[in-house]
């Protein structure tokens, strides 16, 4: 096969191909975070450059050079996308190769759902990696076997674009990177322009320059003419560089989070209070003073539970440092899994940061998503014994008495609502009488807060008279019962859904904080008995703030019927004492009263005789019914025979009721013989029967 000649390289163009790309690679930083974006980027284009000089110089088919880029994918994908998988840290494995072949498909999926920045995260480096070897091979292809100069220019703008695409929305470097690829754009075409006037004018000069051509000052003056250039117009744009809208993919990318697989959180709390009340559920180092542990915030409630917001879109996967912005220190916490096994992540706070210790390490730092509205983080692979938890957040304490006295005024704040339908009804009434006097939200709140407190009852279930859940039938009867009895999940529920129905934004938290005092900052060993839920409202100028609706936990309900108060009698004075001894007198006797007695005796005793006489005659007459009602029925038949039908019927009739007195007394007649037989049979034994025994015919 004939050889295709290429012209030795210009290595200007080639540099400055390769040069044009750079933009695009930092572009990537903002996304991870640190140096694996734009390390993952550079080497892509710089080995991709690599490829496109060899492929053109031994002059490679396309298929070679495709295997080549796929094998430069393969061999240094592993160190910089899949660190954990190599050998050594640098030689590719089988679980190496087996996963970037999957993130080739798949890998701008986990890019753009993962939360930013993706540093942390294994396997999205690889699509800066991929795309700078197609990056860097074609452009310095298209510059290495091609004498065009636009050409090649078309790679540098839509390799900036994948990186903006695939980036973030806050990148402070945007406008210095475009600006930064214009000016190379312009520098190429100018030198371009100046080479080829320079190779014309070559041709009819005899003696040509030494040293600096002028061809090469007029490059170099017009690079720095653009530079300027660009320098002021970067100046002029960057104070409104915040008012860029810059649309972004992930924010049109909802991540393959399926929140229905989990059950809300509050479905759990009776099995903490009750059934998992003395057993250790964590082990907790380093907690702030006065916060308390938060397992799970919820903000929808559907008619029958409160729960997390169904909103996939809220949840984002995410590394070590959360997508999450807070004012203020943070505070470093350790949070060893015991007796807990769930997909909530307990927290002292608003995270920032989140690192898992322990052998599942690794499938709990890639099964991690955070709720970006409320910062609720949970892993897929269920935080459970063995694993533990290092979180750095800020610490969210009870606001003091002092600091509450200032939100009396305080309106609705501007968080959105929460998601609810089908509250009850009952609640609702109840919230518009109890706060019909009240001045501000706060005031509101603290109102519903007070009630609740002061008028009902807790019961844990465990006496039979609280029963578990918070739906809309449970709240409707406990409310409508003449003793408001329940927990921290019905009490919390109710006032959040009250609180609703007067359009103050609301979320309902479980957490865990001792029943007395503050928890302890060396080692606290969380029990279920510390489970308890709460409402925390968004007031305006004062942020969250949180509410405590239930009823102390030894103010349990009235069992037994109270006993009326005894009515004192009024004090009378004593009777006079008797005589020492009574008159000896007659005892005269009422006659009337006597025969009165007299009278009352003897009809008693008519009456129970007449009860008994009753009583056997109607026994008797029970016990004889059948034997009198056999006695009718044959009566009633025998006259049926003689006076029914003809007369050769009436005769035959007669004959059967013959037979039928004999068989009573006795005589059995065959039934194979003649009426004149069985006459004649009947004739000896009865002959000299009395005539008054005669039946008539």
């Amino acid at each position: 096969m004939r050889r295709r000649l290429v012209p030795p390289p210009s290595w200007p163009r080639v540099v400055g191909a390769w040069a044009l790309l750079l933009p695009g690679v930092v572009a990537f930083q903002p996304t991870f975070g640190g140096p694996a974006g734009y390390l993952a980027s550079a080497v892509g284009v710089t080995l991709g450059a690599g490829i496109a000089l060899a492929a053109v110089g031994l002059g490679w088919s396309i298929a070679l050079w495709a295997l080549a880029l796929l094998a430069a994918y393969f061999l240094v994908g592993g160190p910089l996308a899949l660190p954990d998988t190599t050998v050594l840290g640098v030689l590719p494995s089988l679980e190496t190769l087996r996963e970037l072949a999957l993130l080739i498909p798949f890998g701008w999926r986990d890019l753009l759902t993962v939360a930013t920045p993706a540093g942390d995260f294994a396997g999205p480096a690889a699509v800066p990696l991929l795309a700078g070897l197609l990056a860097g091979t074609v452009a310095v292809g298209l510059a290495r076997a091609t004498r065009a100069v636009f050409l090649p220019l078309l790679v540098a703008p839509c390799w900036l674009a994948f990186a903006i695409a695939f980036g973030v929305r806050a990148a402070p470097t945007a406008v210095w990177l475009g600006a930064a690829l214009g000016a190379g754009i312009l520098a190429w075409a100018t030198a371009h322009r100046l080479a080829a006037h320079r190779s014309a004018s070559a041709q009819f000069l005899v003696r040509r320059e030494k040293g600096v051509s002028r061809a090469t000052l007029k490059v170099v003056a017009a690079a720095a003419v653009i530079a300027l250039a660009a320098g002021v117009a970067v100046a002029a744009n960057v104070s409104a560089e915040d008012r860029v809208n810059r649309q972004v993919l992930r924010d049109d990318v909802v991540p393959p989070l399926n929140l229905q697989e989990y059950p809300s959180p509050l479905m759990k709390y009776r099995l903490y209070e009750l059934t998992e009340k003395d057993e250790v559920l964590f082990r907790v180092q380093g907690m702030p003073e006065g916060a308390r542990l938060r397992l799970a915030v919820m903000d929808t409630f559907d008619g029958n539970v409160f729960t997390v917001s169904r909103d996939a879109g809220q949840f984002v996967r995410s590394g070590r440092e959360l997508p999450l912005t807070v004012e203020g220190e943070t505070r470093e916490t350790r949070v060893e899994a015991v007796g807990y096994d769930d997909v909530w992540l307990p927290t002292a706070g608003l995270p920032t940061w989140l690192s898992f210790d322990g052998d599942r390490a690794r499938p709990l730092a890639k099964g991690l998503h955070v709720n970006r509205a409320t910062g609720q983080p949970l892993t897929t692979a269920r935080f459970a014994e063995g694993a533990a938890l290092d979180t750095r957040a800020q610490p969210i304490v009870p606001h003091t008495e002092e600091q509450r006295a200032g939100f009396a005024t305080a309106g609705v704040g501007a968080a959105p609502l929460a998601e609810v339908s089908q509250a009850p009804d009952v609640l609702v009434g109840l919230a518009t009488d109890w706060t019909a006097e009240a001045t501000s939200a706060y005031d509101q709140l603290t109102i519903i807060a007070e009630r609740l407190r002061g008028e009902g009852y807790y019961s844990d279930g465990s006496d039979g008279t609280s029963r578990s859940g918070h739906n809309r039938e449970r709240l409707t009867s406990m409310f409508t019962a003449s003793q408001w009895i329940g927990d921290d999940e019905q009490y919390a529920t109710a006032m959040a859904l009250m609180a609703h129905q007067l359009g103050i934004p609301v979320r309902v938290v479980l957490g865990f904080h001792p029943l007395d005092g503050p928890a302890p900052s060396d080692v606290w060993e969380v029990t279920g008995t510390e489970a308890h839920v709460w409402v925390e409202a968004n007031l305006d100028g004062a942020g969250w703030v949180g509410f405590d609706p239930t009823p102390d936990r030894d103010k349990v309900p009235q069992t037994e019927v109270p006993q009326p108060k005894p009515k004192p009698k009024p004090q009378v004075d004593p009777p006079p004492n008797p005589p020492e001894r009574l008159p000896d007198e007659p005892v005269i006797a009422d006659e009337d009263a006597a025969d009165v007695d007299e009278e009352d005796e003897s009809e008693s005793g008519l009456l129970l005789l007449l009860l008994i006489a009753g009583a056997v005659v109607g026994g008797a007459a029970l016990v004889s019914l059948p034997f009198l009602a056999i006695l009718a029925l044959k009566a009633r038949r025998a006259a049926r025979r003689r006076t029914r039908g003809t007369a050769a019927d009436q005769v035959s009739g007669a004959w059967d009721e013959i037979v039928d007195r004999a068989r009573d007394l006795g005589h059995q007649a065959p039934s194979t013989v003649t009426r004149r037989e069985a006459a004649a049979g009947l004739h000896d034994p009865y002959l000299h029967s009395s005539p008054h025994d005669a039946l008539p015919i």
